[in-house]
């Protein structure tokens, strides 16, 4: 598990002294109005977090939830209870290809025994490097208990993975893979 960390270190501090930038968060600025278009993930960024490389492992099995404090981060594992919370997208269509900019709307759907933690909400951008993308939805959208609804949520053209975490309560954790075709 640390090896995972010191090469994952070892990966963006290289990245870095090449010249390459993985900045995850844009430049602080002021907050955009509600509506407006802004970029879940730039042209420059899906290349390069999807550029052929050693890869993290895939499985995500690497940190136990409960282990990290309670904390969900993108290597998050649920623990595969039935009784987990789970997530459905409403919101864009999939198993077609979409146009960007797009809307998405997700709905969190808790466990009769505990309410949705959204302070644990993630969004996590998968490919040969694993980013987390959720400053960029919450700087545009409230998480709320039931879900969040985005809208006018850019993505260049071709395929993106993303990996979607919400904790309850009790510590269970849901996760929803997703692919976007953008054409």
């Amino acid at each position: 598990m640390n090896s995972i960390r010191v090469w994952g270190a070892a990966t963006i501090i290289g990245a870095a002294l090449a010249g390459q930038s993985f900045a995850v968060n844009p430049p602080a600025s002021a907050p955009k109005a509600s509506g407006a278009a802004f970029d879940l993930v730039t042209q420059h960024e899906a290349s390069a977090w999807n550029t052929a490389a050693p890869t993290e492992p895939q499985d995500f099995s690497t940190h136990d939830f409960r282990e990290d404090g309670g904390v969900t981060n993108c290597h998050s594992a649920s623990n595969n209870d039935a009784d987990n919370p789970r997530i459905r997208i409403l919101a864009p269509p999939l198993g077609r290809p979409l146009n960007s900019p797009l809307d998405i709307e997700l709905k969190f759907i808790p466990t009769s025994s505990a309410p949705i933690r959204p302070e644990s909400f993630r969004a996590c951008y998968v490919g040969s490097v694993t980013m987390d993308i959720t400053k960029r939805i919450t700087d545009h959208a409230t998480v709320s208990e039931h879900g969040l609804h985005v809208t006018g949520v850019r993505l260049p053209q071709g395929r993106h993975h993303l990996l979607l975490l919400i904790a309850d309560q009790r510590g269970r954790l849901g996760r929803q893979e997703v692919q976007f075709d953008i054409e």
